[in-house]
């Protein structure tokens, strides 16, 4: 790979990264919620998903084309389910939000913030699409395991600098009065969100 293949694999990879979708509602509406370091984590986790994805596929693009529809429907049925018990979640929460918007409960664990920004992330074949047909384009057959593994590594930290700096936006004290004072509101419409986005993936699938 030469100087604009690189080039050009950065700027391809920082559009995919700040497309909206469901895993910018989640990790908005953790940091949103639970503070920029639970934001932070679930960046982390979803930027490890993402690593695992890239040199998933650029080590074994002609593997992955044999497997793909099996192995992504039910990859893209888990990750539907995911999306139907968040926005379930949040929906829920929604109706106690007036009374702890204002005090909300911290955990004293913020596990949960890497494991949903990763399981968000992991189960979304779209992002194994994605690198399939990005890679496929830089990849050669004599390509060292290094040069895999640098390209996964661009990838992986765009995508958590990118969701970073959406939890850092969403902590501005603007947003975080909007989120705090409306967040039956927030729950509501993030809720709904990925409600109809899980929807639309099981109807797609059959």
């Amino acid at each position: 790979m030469d100087f604009n293949d690189w080039g050009a694999l950065i700027a391809i990879c920082v559009a995919g990264a700040i497309s909206p979708g469901p895993s910018l509602i989640v990790i908005i509406s953790i940091s949103s919620k639970f503070g920029r370091k639970a934001g932070f984590l679930s960046a982390a986790g979803h930027g490890l998903a993402v690593f695992i994805y890239a040199i998933t596929t650029a080590v074994s693009i002609s593997f992955l084309s044999d497997v793909t529809n099996s192995f992504f429907f039910f990859v893209k049925l888990a990750g539907a389910l995911l999306l139907l018990w968040m926005g379930a979640s949040m929906m829920i929460s929604a109706s106690n939000a007036n009374n702890d918007a204002k005090n909300p409960k911290f955990p004293k664990n913020l596990w949960f913030a890497f494991r949903n920004g990763f399981l968000i992330g992991i189960l979304n074949p779209k992002i194994a699409a994605f690198f399939a047909s990005l890679f496929s384009q830089f990849i050669e057959p004599t390509q060292g395991f290094s040069i895999s593994l640098i390209m996964a590594g661009i990838a992986g930290l765009i995508d958590m600098t990118a969701y970073c700096l959406a939890a850092l936006i969403s902590n501005t004290l603007l947003v975080k009065y909007l989120f705090l004072n409306y967040a039956h509101i927030r729950d509501y419409v993030f809720g709904s969100l990925l409600i109809i986005l899980a929807l639309s993936v099981i109807q797609d699938s059959f």
